[in-house]
Formats: C-alpha cells, structure tokens, sequence
C-alpha cells in the first residue's frame, strides 16, 4: 500500500457521500455532521427475503448466498403458480417494509431507499394480472408469456447454469448437478403455471410458440456428453484448477442428468407447446390478451420510464424516425448512393468489399478480433470519460452467442460481472447470419454493449463499496439501455468516426433502429398491428437483413414495453445533460455529469435528474 485510496475504497467514498459533492465545486459544511441513518441492515433484510423466491436473480449475480455452493445456487425459480403467488405477495410485504423506514437527514440513505422503493414498485405495477411472470430485477418487466423463443426457464436457467453460477469449488460443482437433477421437478412446475395462464385466458402468438420449438429441439438432440452445459461444465472445472477424477466424476454425472433429467422435462415441455398452438392466438400484441392493455401501460411506465401515453410515444418515434433518416440520407449522398429509400442504401452500404466478413469459423474468428480491438482502443480512452477514480478495471469478453439460442436471441446483449469479481462481463454477439453483422455496424455495437455503455455502467454499479445490495443489482430499463445508447452518440461526439463515414452511418442507423422500436412496440401493443406489418415497417425503414427484424420483431411481442427504454432513456439523458451545459456554460464537465449519473448504480430517471441538478 502507498498510502493512497483504493479504486473500491474510491467507489465506496463516491456512492456514500455523493458524486455530486465530490466532483463539483464543495458545498458548506454543515456546523455539526449528521451521522448517517442506520438502514443498511433493513435493506439487506428486505433484499434477502426477496431474492429467496427468485433464486436464479441472486445466482445470476453471484450474491453470497450463492457462492461456492450456497443454498440459493442449488434452486430454480418456482414457476408454479403457488411460487408465483407468494413472489407477489413478498413483493407488497416488503413494499410495506420499506415506506415504514425513512431517513430525513442522510441523502445518500434516502436515495437508496427511494431507489429500492421504486425496484419494488416497478414489480407490483401490475400484480392484478396473473398470468405471465413479473421480475422487477431484470429489465423485461411483467413478461406476459412464460415459454417464449428468446426467454423463459428453458433458455435463462441453462444460461445462468452455462455461464453465470459458480463451479470453482467441489461444493459449487456438487450443487451445480443437483440443481441440474431437479430439472424435472422444476420444468413440472413450469408446465403448471403455463396451464394456469392458459385457464386465466392467456393464449399467446403462435409466431412465440413455433418459434420456442427450435429452442427445445437443439437440447433434445445429440450426444448428450457434447451438450453444452456438460461442455461449459467440463471447461470451467479445468480452468478452477479442479482435480481430474472430481472433474471426471462430475462431466459423467452431468451427462447422465441432461439424458435423464433435462431432456425428458424438455421433452415434456414441448409437447405442452405443441397443445397450445391450436388455441394459439393470430393477434401479435398484448392488447389482446385479458386485460393486455394495463399490462401494456404497467410495462411502459415501469420499461419506459415515462408517464406519456403509448400514442404519444408512437408520435415521437415518428418524428425521430424521420430527423435520424434526414441525417443519413445526408451521408449516404456523401457515399455516393443518392437513389432508393435510406434503408435499401444502407443495404447496399453493408454490402460493399471490405464490409462483409466470411460466413466461416475464420470469418466469424476475425469478426470477433475487430470487435475485440474496437473495445480496447475505447478502454484506452476512459480518461476522456470519467473521473480516474470510477474508470472500471472489471475485464469485458467478447463472445459469440452460443449456437443452441442464437436462432430467437437478439443482435447483441450483455451479462455483467459478478459482485466478487470473480467472473468477468460479458459482451454477447450474434453471428447466425453474417449477412446481418457488416464491419460497419460492429464499433456502434461494442459501444453500446461494451464501453462506454453496459460493461461500465454495470461495472460501476457492482463495485459500490459499501452501498446495500439492492442498489448494486437493481435494473432500470430506461436507464441502462438509454446509457447504452447515450454511449454509442457519446463516442461519436468523442471523434471516432471522423474517419470512417460507413461507421457513423451504422451509428445512425442503430439509432434509428431505436427511432423506430417506438413505433413498432406501440404499434404492436396499442394500435394493433400485425406482425407482418411490424416487419415491413421495421426492414423498410432501417435496411436491416430480414432475419434480425424477425427477430427483434417477435422480441418485442414476448417483451413489450422493453424496447421503448433505449431512446427514451437516452432522449432524458441529453436533455439533462444539456440542461446542465446551460446552467455551468464553461465550467461544465462531462466527466462530472457521467460520474453522477453512473455513480449510484441504476435508477429511475426523476432520481437521476435529481442527482444531476444538485451539481
């Protein structure tokens, strides 16, 4: 030690006594220091009683009941309606618990409590409505369908046992397989609540239900010692530097679960698919559904972070859509390409020598090297971005999107650090069609998902020294996926297309591929439009391949609300930001206004102009 503070010990000063005060000019110290309010111990009650009925949340990020074994690592969620039924009600027990706390006199414990208030609330918005499953510690809201191609126990449960939950101990290797061995107990719950739902009036899309059959399919076939739970099992085992024979003991164990236990409850699940497609409804949106239109408005309250009506935010992605398209079509004259709607040009854009990489391993290994390095050099950059004290040392892999769920999952996405350290984030891309990933649209990706955007926001937010728990893994929709989006214009206001125009053009065209998720997720789920006509739009309007707007498209069908969050998070964002430029005029600092917008983890956006205005 040099005597100096620690990157944790730095993070832990700034969550506890407020960026704003730290990185603005200080304010008067008060004549006698008001101790600070004693609510730690009642958040921590509160989170611990909560995470007890969505057990795959705390595994997810690697809270310590789930480390090394730990009894929460060992359970799926209960899926049953019964599970459901007293998820909801701990979530009204504990919104009861947390108004009787209060503390007046410690701004940072108030806004941790109003933080935890509004996680809790965004979780109750519409417990009215009993089918589909609502986790306001993710960022898809209340899911109306529990089964879906992109979502659902049969994709998150694998994928936290893939990647997330530990196995770097024999006791977290022995509760990773007896979780792996409870799969038919819990996937019969799953099939309960579905039949449920399906009582309650819930039929959902057949487009979901066809395309959730893949899904299943991809687990049910091959060798089952090749499946790539066992393969990812096998890999992290060696990597902890396990001993061979418990490796071995291990990999043969799993492959008889997969065999015995996931394939026959997957096995069974589909055939539970498969009964619901005759009932299947045509209709694409929720409106549709009982009482679908309060779902919907809990959704975009809670997704969306806004008190506009869906029409209302239909009429902004309109006129988004059409001042992003004018600056394309500005730059695509620039390129030479003058005829043709902007989404067609951008087509024959992403066509063009150079722009496409080889539909082959050594395509895709070279698409991932550029994308690696476009993160590296913005790593370099961090300096420009944040104060040295918040600039995250929590390492980024990029990765391709596993085969199995490439098919229903989206472009890109990404999964956050553990609050150990323990395991890295990571930056997920797409490589199903090499078509769908030209060179152009790789950097404005990496951006958003990488740095600046959700590995720093979520590095920050998981490394607040001594800030409750709640507030290091809360989720707000509106306000991660608008800082994702607010980092891809960021690094464009940073010079990195200065030379590359096809580059900010995909810039651009991911922007208003934003634009353009307003209009098509209220035209889905307010204004009744079909899927086909979705599509259309969406492929008509952006230029992008066929195969990702279906995608996104039945995306926003099992998620709605969700895709409103990225621009109008990141529309708040810039007009806070230039709210703040107006009042500082030469002694603003964008770094100050990062640092105070990332510097308390997620939260609503009134929280978050609250915080900027004090600076």
């Amino acid at each position: 030690m040099n005597g100096g503070m620690t990157r944790r010990q730095g993070l832990g000063l700034l969550a506890g006594a407020g960026v704003a005060a730290l990185l603005s000019r200080a304010r008067p110290l008060a004549a006698k220091p008001v101790a600070p309010c004693a609510i730690a111990v009642p958040l921590e009650g509160v989170t611990d009683r909560l995470l007890a009925h969505v057990p795959e949340t705390a595994t997810y990020n690697s809270v310590p009941q789930s480390l090394d074994g730990g009894p929460l690592a060992a359970l799926m969620d209960d899926y049953t309606p019964a599970g459901e039924s007293a998820w909801r009600a701990a979530l009204a027990t504990e919104a009861e618990a947390l108004a009787r706390l209060d503390c007046p006199t410690d701004a940072a414990a108030t806004l941790h409590l109003d933080i935890a208030r509004a996680i809790v609330e965004n979780g109750r918005r519409s417990a009215a409505i009993p089918y589909g499953r609502t986790n306001p510690f993710g960022f898809s809201g209340h899911v109306p369908y529990l089964v879906t191609q992109i979502a659902g126990p049969h994709i998150d449960t694998p994928a936290v046992m893939l990647t997330q939950q530990s196995v770097s101990s024999p006791a977290a290797v022995e509760t990773w397989l007896d979780k792996l061995e409870g799969f038919d107990r819990g996937f019969d719950g799953v099939i309960e609540k579905l039949r449920a739902d399906r009582a309650a009036g819930c039929r959902p899309p057949a487009a979901l239900l066809q395309k959730t059959l893949p899904v299943l399919d991809a687990s049910l076939a091959g060798d089952p010692a090749a499946h790539p739970l066992v393969v990812s099992l096998a890999e992290r085992m060696e990597t902890a530097g396990l001993a061979a024979d418990l490796r071995e003991k291990a990999v043969k164990r799993a492959a008889r679960g997969i065999e015995r236990r996931l394939r026959p409850a997957f096995a069974r699940l589909r055939e539970e698919i498969v009964a619901m497609l005759p009932d299947a409804r045509a209709e694409a949106g929720v409106w549709a559904q009982p009482d679908g239109d309060a779902l919907y408005a809990a959704n975009v309250g809670a997704l969306g972070d806004t008190t506009l009506a869906p029409a209302e935010v239909h009429r902004m992605g309109v006129d988004e859509v059409a001042r992003i398209t004018a600056q394309m079509d500005r730059l695509l004259r620039l390129e030479g390409l003058t005829r043709g709607s902007v989404g067609a040009r951008m087509e024959a854009l992403g066509k063009r020598p150079g722009q496409q990489f080889a539909d082959s391993d050594a395509g895709r290994a070279a698409l991932l090297d550029y994308v690696r390095e476009a993160v590296r050099r913005m790593e370099a950059r961090y300096p420009e971005i944040l104060p040295e004290a918040m600039i995250p040392r929590q390492p980024l892999e990029v990765r391709r999107v596993p085969v199995a769920t490439e098919e229903g999952a989206p472009g890109g996405y990404y999964d956050g650090p553990a609050l150990d350290g323990s395991r890295p984030g990571t930056y997920w891309i797409n490589l199903r069609d090499m078509a769908a990933v030209p060179r152009l649209r790789l950097p404005t990706l990496s951006y958003h998902e990488g740095v600046p955007g959700h590995h720093t926001q979520s590095a920050i937010a998981t490394a607040l020294g001594e800030a409750p728990l709640i507030i290091r893994i809360a989720s707000f929709n509106a306000y991660q996926e608008g800082w994702g989006l607010y980092a891809e214009r960021l690094a464009a206001e940073m010079g990195v297309y200065r030379r590359d125009r096809p580059g900010d053009l995909g810039r651009l065209q991911d922007e208003l591929f934003r634009a353009v998720r307003l209009v098509v997720d209220t035209g889905l789920h307010d204004q009744h439009w079909d899927r086909t006509r979705a599509i259309a739009y969406m492929r008509d309007a952006t230029g992008v391949a066929e195969s990702r707007v279906v995608a996104e498209i039945e995306r926003y069908m099992a998620w709605p609300g969700q895709a409103l969050g990225y621009k109008l998070g990141q529309l708040r964002l810039l007009d806070l930001r230039g709210k703040l430029q107006a009042r500082k005029g030469k002694r603003f600092d964008r770094r100050a206004f990062h640092a105070t917008v990332l510097g308390n983890g997620a939260m609503p956006m009134a929280l978050v102009e609250r915080e900027v205005m004090r600076l």
